[in-house]
């Protein structure tokens, strides 16, 4: 592998510590040279010449971007921020699902004192509230009388076909 890179660098004339700038320039300056449309030898071989110099960039650039990759520190994901109500109603679920908790474990403590056979009932805990999402949508003008010319078109239609279908079909060959 490092002989492959290190023959890369070097059928490209670059060296490991060169720009991306640079890395560019030097492929376009050997692909101005030996593009089978431009060059001056023979097409086979500016063709074979050529995919070597594209193999080598191809190369270059993975194993770079892969030591990018590798050396860039990880990120964690962004939390989405909560609203004041949404924080609110965190709260307040939390604080009902520990009243229900307190309560069954005095529930279960009544029942070890008193040496009851049966268990405590097991509360299931409550279900967070599905906060809904206000969103509003409203049309311009434009848009509504759009929506207003097709849906007219649509009642139009229907009222056709219905009417067409209950219609009775006369034949001459009844």
């Amino acid at each position: 592998m490092a002989h492959d890179l290190a023959y890369a660098y070097d059928l490209l004339q670059v060296t490991p510590a060169a720009s991306e700038k640079e890395m560019q320039a030097a492929w376009r300056r050997l692909a101005r040279r030996y593009h089978p449309d431009l060059a001056k030898i023979d097409p086979e071989e500016a063709s074979r010449r050529m995919s070597e110099i594209n193999a080598a960039y191809d190369a270059v650039a993975h194993h770079r971007a892969l030591n990018d990759a590798l050396s860039a520190p990880k990120q964690r994901p962004r939390r989405r921020s909560r609203t004041a109500r949404q924080a609110a109603e965190c709260q307040a679920w939390r604080r009902q699902r520990d009243a229900m908790a307190r309560k069954a474990a005095k529930a279960w403590q009544a029942a070890q004192a008193t040496k009851v056979a049966e268990p405590a009932p097991r509360l299931e805990e409550p279900k967070p509230r599905q906060i809904a999402l206000q969103t509003t949508t409203k049309w311009n003008r434009a848009e509504q009388s759009l929506i207003n010319t097709a849906r007219a078109a649509f009642e139009g239609t229907r009222k056709t076909l219905s009417t067409a279908a209950t219609r009775p079909v006369l034949s001459a060959c009844h």
